[in-house]
């Protein structure tokens, strides 16, 4: 799947909005860019829902990972 220059421009608009709302996520988020995320990271998500239920997960890095996330970290930063 292509992206057109269109989405490309959506696309960074809705991160920039993001970074704008939550900024402490953003710090977070240039920390670990700062230190790297080596594979073999574990990276854990818990979801806690407003009616106090909450779901969590994790993954193990792999280097396809990095991949992903270096390719969506190219397109926010272009």
């Amino acid at each position: 799947m292509a992206l057109n220059p269109l989405q490309i421009l959506k696309i960074k608009s809705i991160l920039n909005d993001f970074r704008t709302r939550h900024p402490g996520f953003a710090r977070f988020i240039k920390a670990i860019r700062k230190k790297g995320l080596p594979q073999g990271s574990v990276l854990e998500v818990k979801i806690t829902f407003p009616e106090g239920q909450t779901m969590e997960t994790n993954i193990r890095v792999s280097e396809e990972d990095l991949e992903l996330l270096r390719t969506l970290s190219d397109l926010a930063n272009s």
